[in-house]
């Protein structure tokens, strides 16, 4: 059965089911986003309207030349590419406003699964590895019928793959610890993150292979000072949600952090959170350059 049928019959379901349910979520949403008028995409009756509720899937989307009928609102501001596309308000407690999604009459949703246990019968996709980024573009490719500009864009994603080259480790791979978080609250990537594969693939490893993953935000698990000071890693990424200075006053005030080698040498890579975790899969190859620096001035 094509996947556009099966989608179609899928945002149906998610309509019928949310609609009682979206009374109680309803005041508990973030405030609407403003935003302004869809712009109308050239494209065919069949080309399916699609709310990428997922940051990842709507850079794709646009990339393959389909305009999303929503977009979620970014903290640090959308992306000049998503101008005049609806943004969709996203909240971590009770996911998307129902409201605004059957406003907005999509025939596909594309969302992270972490938002899953909100809504039904939708489709899920995130970017763990840097293969799932090809995977998922196709999918995206196939859902739009646009899979020739897919495969042209996964080619040139794997010829610039191919042809970058890790950080010469002599053999000892460069350990690494990456955090994301607030003043209040800090978590640790875990290996089978998008961060982690990340690093991985410029020739580091995170040293949170024993952690325990958070029940709830995949790839990530509750940050353990003892467990970090105690592997001394030598590069820290942080990826803050908030302004870098604060980041960096958290540092400075915190004992526990000026033990650790990479604080005192300052192999710190403050990474943006918008292509890091917001958006992670887009800008791969961007973000594959910037860790491959931030890993070679250990060395």
């Amino acid at each position: 059965e094509p996947m556009k049928s099966r989608c179609r019959r899928c945002v149906s379901a998610l309509v019928c089911a949310s609609v009682l349910p979206a009374i109680a979520l309803l005041p508990a949403c973030e405030e609407p986003t403003t935003s302004t008028s869809t712009q109308t995409a050239a494209l065919s009756a069949e080309t399916p309207r699609v709310a990428a509720l997922l940051p990842f899937a709507a850079d794709q989307l646009i990339a393959l030349g389909v305009e999303p009928v929503l977009v979620p609102p970014l903290p640090t501001g959308q992306p000049e590419a998503w101008e005049g596309i609806t943004a969709g308000a996203m909240d971590h407690a009770v996911g998307p406003n129902i409201e605004q999604l059957i406003a907005a009459e999509p025939d596909v949703v594309l969302m992270s699964a972490v938002y899953s246990q909100f809504t039904q019968q939708i489709v899920t996709m995130d970017a763990d590895t840097l293969k799932d980024v090809s995977t998922h573009t196709r999918t995206i490719g196939e859902m739009v019928g646009m899979q020739a500009k897919a495969e042209r864009w996964i080619a040139e994603f794997d010829s610039a793959l191919a042809a970058h080259e890790p950080v010469d480790s002599a053999g000892d791979p460069i350990s690494v610890l990456a955090v994301f978080g607030t003043p209040q609250a800090f978590y640790a990537f875990l290996p089978d993150s998008y961060l982690g594969d990340l690093v991985k693939a410029n020739g580091g490893r995170l040293i949170t292979d024993d952690f325990q993953a958070h029940r709830f935000y995949r790839g990530l698990a509750p940050l353990s000072m003892e467990a970090v000071i105690d592997r001394d890693p030598d590069v820290l990424l942080i990826v803050f949600h908030g302004p870098q200075q604060a980041a960096r006053a958290m540092l400075d005030r915190d004992p526990l952090w000026g033990q650790l080698s990479a604080v005192k040498d300052n192999h710190i890579a403050f990474l943006r959170e918008d292509i890091y975790a917001m958006r992670s899969g887009s800008q791969a190859t961007v973000a594959l350059g910037e860790l491959r620096a931030a890993l070679e001035g250990a060395r």
